[in-house]
């Protein structure tokens, strides 16, 4: 277990496509989970925010996604999404391979994603709301886009000082 240096904006590694694991109990997973796992912790540590984390963005081009908040704990093996909702919504985003900007981004509002667990069973996460915007995120990754990508509302980008100023009384992040 260790905590990783983050892939940046810029780096080749950030917009590549991630392959699956073939196995996904493999001890392989395991240990790149626990390195993201710890990375995490420490950018919540180092800059105050943090929801989830993709093998890519500590290098590893594996479908791998980590995901910690206060009211859910999920790690997706391999995962792939099944189905999106039309109704969309738009929110402000950052990420940690390029921290200090936020953005509105537009999302479907719920999502459904089938992955393996650790113990490589195959589960479906039917996601709304908030959960529904971090996997969407974390997917991204996976495929080699961020949501610089997703064609934001370019006059809404900001720095966390000015996003904390102006909107973290309206929303979470």
């Amino acid at each position: 277990m260790a905590v990783v240096s983050l892939i940046e904006l810029g780096n080749p590694l950030l917009r590549q496509p991630a392959t699956p694991f073939a196995d996904p109990t493999s001890p392989e997973v395991a240990r790149i989970l626990n390195d993201m796992r710890d990375t995490l912790t420490n950018m919540r540590q180092r800059i105050g925010y943090g929801r989830g984390i993709a093998a890519p963005q500590i290098g590893v081009l594996k479908r791998l996604i980590l995901i910690d908040t206060p009211e859910t704990n999920l790690v997706l093996v391999n995962p792939r999404f099944e189905r999106w909702s039309r109704e969309e919504d738009e929110r402000y985003e950052s990420c940690f391979s390029f921290p200090g900007i936020w953005g509105l981004v537009q999302r479907p509002l719920g999502v459904t994603v089938v992955a393996y667990t650790l113990a490589g069973e195959e589960q479906r996460i039917e996601a709304t709301g908030s959960l529904s915007r971090i996997i969407q995120h974390e997917m991204d990754h996976l495929d080699g886009f961020v949501w610089l990508d997703r064609n934001p509302d370019l006059h809404s980008l900001c720095t966390t000082q000015e996003y904390e100023k102006r909107y973290v009384s309206r929303e979470s992040h």
